[in-house]
Formats: C-alpha cells, sequence, structure tokens
C-alpha cells in the first residue's frame, strides 16, 4: 500500500465490479455502509443490463453503465470482442468518473473493473481493488501493478478481509446450538446445484443407519428455481422431512441459527458463514476458475473451520452420511469448530472496512499483501 494518499475521508465513493454475486454483493454492502456511516456520495460503476445494474438500482445506488464483455472461459472471438471493448470501455468510465470525482474508487472483481481501474489511473483517483478468494482473480492480476493496493481476504495488516452487510458481528454461538434438533441448511448456491440436490437428500436419509434419525433434524434446502419442485419430490419419497425453497434473499440471517451448514465456497459465501461462527461442509464448485473454489474451502479447513467434499464423492452416499453423522453426534467438536470458524473468518463489517481503510490513510504503515 502506498503512503502517500491525501485522502483524508471518503465524501465520495465509486465502486466498480460485476458479473457474478460474489463481486456485487461486496460492492453493494460497502456503498450501503459509505451512505449510511459515513454520509457518502456513492457511484457504482459495470455493466448495463447485468446483475450488477439490476441490484444496485434496487437499492436506489446511482449508476453509471459502461461497455464491457466478458474473456475467460470465451472463445477466441469474443476474447478479441472483450479486448477491442476495453478502450472504449475506459473511455466511458473516464466520463463517468469525471462528472462523479471520487476520491476512491474500490475494484470488487470481474472483467467490469479492467476500463474503470484504467481510466482511474490515467486521472490520478486512488484505487483499491478488493481479492475475496485465497486465489487472486485474473483481473486483479493484471490490474495489480496500477492500483494503490490490493485488499485480500486473510493477513496480519488492519485492512484485510471481506466487506458484509451483517453488523454489528454475531456473537460466539453457545454450545446448545449444537444439540438435537438439529438445524441444518443446504445451499447449492443462488441457482442451486443439481448434483447436491440429488443427493443430500440421500445421505440424510443414509444418516439414519449411523445414529441420527430423520425427527433429529430440521433441514433448510435452497435448490435454486429450477431445481425446488423435484428437490421436494425427492425429500418427500425419501420420507426425510425438509423445508425447500427456491432462493433465499438473506442468507446472512439463516446461518446465524444453524447446527450445520452444506454449501458451495465462494467468497462471500464462505465469509459469511465463518463470520457467523457456523461449521460447515464446503463442496467447491469444479468448475471455479482457477479452482478457486476449493483453494476457499481448504483454507477453512485448515484453520480448523470447517471440512470439505469433492463434488463427485456426494455420489458416495453412505460414506458421506457416515461423516456427518459423526460430526453431529459429538456437540463438542461441532462447537469448537465453530469457534476456529468463527476467530480466523476473513469477513467483517463494510462500516469496520472501510473505517481500517481511513486509518491506514491516516497512519499508512505499510499492509501485508
Amino acid at each position: 500500500m502506498q503512503a502517500d494518499w491525501s485522502l483524508a475521508r471518503i465524501g465520495r465513493l465509486a465502486v466498480t465490479g460485476g458479473g457474478t454475486g460474489g463481486h456485487v454483493i461486496p460492492a453493494l454492502n460497502l456503498l450501503r455502509s459509505a451512505q449510511k456511516d459515513f454520509r457518502s456520495e456513492v457511484l457504482y460503476i459495470g455493466t448495463p443490463g447485468n446483475l450488477e445494474e439490476r441490484l444496485a438500482r434496487a437499492q436506489s445506488f446511482p449508476f453509471a453503465g459502461i461497455r464491457t464483455s466478458g474473456f475467460m472461459g470465451k472463445g477466441n472471438m469474443r476474447k478479441l470482442r472483450a479486448l477491442w471493448q476495453v478502450l472504449p470501455g475506459a473511455i466511458e468510465a473516464r466520463r463517468a468518473l469525471a462528472r462523479f470525482s471520487p476520491d476512491l474508487l474500490v475494484g470488487t472483481g470481474g472483467y467490469v473493473q479492467i476500463p474503470a481501474v484504467l481510466a482511474a489511473r490515467l486521472m490520478g483517483i486512488p484505487t483499491l481493488l478488493l481479492e475475496p478468494n485465497v486465489v487472486t482473480g485474473w483481473a486483479n492480476r493484471i490490474l495489480e501493478p496500477f492500483v494503490e493496493g490490493v485488499v485480500r481476504p486473510y493477513g496480519s495488516g488492519r485492512l484485510t478481509g471481506v466487506p458484509l452487510a451483517t453488523d454489528p458481528r454475531p456473537p460466539f454461538p453457545e454450545e446448545g446450538r449444537f444439540r438435537p434438533p438439529y438445524r441444518i441448511l443446504v445451499v447449492g448456491g443462488s441457482q442451486g446445484s443439481l448434483r447436491i440436490n440429488l443427493n443430500m437428500p440421500r445421505i440424510f436419509q443414509a444418516m439414519g443407519r449411523h445414529g441420527v434419525l430423520p425427527g433429529q433434524v430440521e433441514i433448510l434446502h435452497q435448490a435454486g428455481e429450477r431445481g425446488k419442485e423435484e428437490t421436494e419430490i425427492l425429500y418427500r419419497s425419501l420420507g426425510i422431512p425438509a423445508r425447500v425453497v427456491g432462493f433465499l434473499p438473506d442468507l446472512s440471517s439463516c446461518y446465524e441459527g444453524c447446527s450445520l451448514v452444506v454449501a458451495r465456497s465462494g467468497a462471500m459465501t464462505v465469509a459469511e458463514i465463518t463470520f457467523s461462527g457456523t461449521p460447515a461442509f464446503y463442496v467447491p464448485y469444479p468448475a471455479a476458475i482457477g479452482d478457486h473454489q476449493k483453494r476457499n474451502a481448504e483454507a477453512v479447513r485448515d484453520a480448523g473451520g470447517g471440512w470439505f467434499w469433492e463434488d463427485s464423492s456426494l455420489e458416495r452416499i453412505d460414506e458421506r452420511a457416515s461423516e456427518m453423522a459423526r460430526v453431529l453426534l459429538d456437540p463438542g467438536m461441532l462447537h469448537e469448530t465453530a469457534r476456529h470458524a468463527w476467530q480466523s473468518s476473513p469477513g467483517r463489517p463494510a462500516r469496520f472496512w472501510l473505517s481500517s481503510l481511513l486509518d491506514e490513510v491516516a497512519d499508512p504503515r505499510p499492509v501485508e499483501e
């Protein structure tokens, strides 16, 4: 982190990033906190018609759209198109930044941030990048030489972590939360996961052979809108009571009451689950770019805050059921795992994240990256 910032407060904050919830949600958390806690003027710069525009406008945040196109995982022609759009996107971003005149630009990930960050660099606007994953994303790797610093999920510096909406932080859970009835949340991402939807009901049924009966668990399963009906039918056919929903709009509040979670391991999911002090079995999405979900899950496991299963291993029903039953039948293990998750979480209230930024500017000692 460079030490020559002139920033004394965030009077005007611009945020850019998008494409997926992992990029958009932390951006919205920062904008909301900047408005509420710091009385800042805010602006979201993103791709028009994309997820970030829909969510930003739904929350009444000013939005500036710039032309961008995806790059990673695309064919050669689409990659060339994406490169071709960087220059006009940077010109549009420069216009938006000139009109808004921010004190700071924060990039939260995704290809949309490239033209905005490059324009900010040319205009001398201080810029930070947020990297919520253990593995640095390709856009952040490209842009790192052009910014003041990259805020990573873990580290010993003051400015680390992933900004969350939850504030204040939930207290460390009491041991009673990990005794029957066990409250289990299954989350396969906002769109659901076919493999998780097909196998978790069978795993719950098989736990009966390992000492955990259906009446001892309360299951809430987010199956995605397309998988909701099929998953409900499967639970009923197996005789397993469960509440199945398509989408839960406020997952962070659901984690706090759970004994255990089964979830993908995107950066925001990991930050929110561990922040609430909830043990989890993480099932990394196998097609994640750079295998970053597996690395996120490994970081939690290595800190003693949870476990992870390979996606394909869900087919081994009895083995998975035995492991989950063993964990549930040991409240002391669950409580200790919750402690490690809570203590090692990369999650930070967005207000705290921004306050740490201002403290760093006022006393700019090196921030570990």
